[in-house]
């Protein structure tokens, strides 16, 4: 195991991104640090598997059919105001910040993705 648990209980991570083998992805590397993984394909089926929570964190992509990331996050803050929302984009760079923490996105992390640094901020989330 990459990172200690730090609870007896898996805590529960919602991964949305309409790539398939992305979510695959993202899915087998949380499964690593203990994490129980639900996924969706967009940000409608995003806010719908919100009815499996609560999630302790929330991983979402932002360019996506349907739904961005951005929208996503603006939506689940109306209701939740602190579990973690991690935006997992290329876009990175030109994404406005300001946008970004008024749709109240936690992190940004760019695509393509550095292992190390995504199983470091994931598993931080662990502390809380």
């Amino acid at each position: 195991m990459h990172a200690q648990r730090l609870n007896n209980a898996r805590q529960k991570v919602l991964v949305v991104d309409d790539d398939s083998a992305f979510r695959e992805l993202l899915t087998e590397l949380l499964e690593t640090v203990d994490y129980n993984v639900w996924t969706a394909e967009d940000g409608l089926a995003g806010l719908d598997a919100l009815y499996n929570g609560p999630f302790d964190l929330i991983l979402v992509d932002n360019r996506m059919p349907r739904m961005t990331g951005l929208d996503m996050a603006a939506c689940i803050r109306k209701t939740d105001t602190v579990t973690p929302i991690i935006l997992i984009t290329g876009d990175s760079y030109t994404l406005d910040p300001e946008i970004v923490a008024q749709a109240g996105v936690t992190e940004v992390l760019p695509k393509p993705l550095k292992i190390n640094e995504f199983l470091n901020m994931v598993s931080s989330g662990k502390q809380r």
